[in-house]
């Protein structure tokens, strides 16, 4: 079983192969998952390989130190990473998957799948996520919310934190969240990689 990834809900979990149930959402990440393993060919940009590992591992401890501060339903999240902006799993996937392109060297991932989900998170999802997110949230928290959203912006982080914030990270809500499974994802997804560059550099198509 597997939570669809939110910022601020819980949701229940979907099944993995009853793909009828699957969100767009699930099934783009999984053909960008597949194409990038596939079309991996890191050897074709290897000056990629080190700028998008450190996007990955940024990406990476940004969702991880931002599910330690999540809490769904119980709390607004407004310490650690929320201190600064007010979506930082979602600026941590972007940073994930930019790096992953990069990693890659797949002229299909860079120049196709990379450049259409940027346009798709910029001009659909994340308009969509901001309006849905803010009215649930003004909903259950009403002006303390109001007042956060006014003060910390929901991509671009805010250079000093933001003075009403509250909690503690907490290694529990990394569990709660399932963080660690994307963790071993990514983990998993950069091995293969690797190991295509070093060791099976001709299985790569369309090279």
């Amino acid at each position: 079983m597997i939570r669809p990834m939110t910022e601020g809900r819980s949701t229940p979990p979907i099944p993995i192969f009853d793909v009828k149930k699957w969100t767009g959402r699930m099934l783009f990440a999984s053909a960008f998952a597949v194409a990038l393993l596939v079309f991996a060919n890191p050897g074709e940009f290897p000056f990629l390989m080190i700028p998008g590992l450190v996007l990955i591992a940024a990406g990476e401890s940004l969702r991880l130190w931002g599910t330690g501060h999540l809490h769904k339903n119980k709390v607004l999240a407004t310490g650690g990473p929320y201190a600064f902006v007010r979506h930082p799993l979602y600026v941590g996937t972007f940073l994930v998957i930019t790096g992953l392109a990069m990693l890659s060297g797949s002229r299909i991932v860079l120049y196709g799948l990379l450049p259409v989900g940027i346009l798709i998170f910029l001009f659909y999802y994340a308009p969509k996520k901001e309006r849905v997110e803010s009215n649930r949230l003004h909903r259950a928290f009403g002006e303390k919310f109001d007042r956060y959203r006014a003060a910390v912006p929901g991509f671009f982080p805010r250079l000093t934190p933001y003075p009403e914030r509250e909690g503690r990270f907490a290694f529990s809500g990394i569990v709660e969240n399932r963080e660690y499974l994307i963790s071993l994802a990514i983990v998993f997804g950069v091995a293969v990689i690797l190991l295509k560059y070093f060791c099976f550099p001709d299985l790569t198509p369309f090279q």
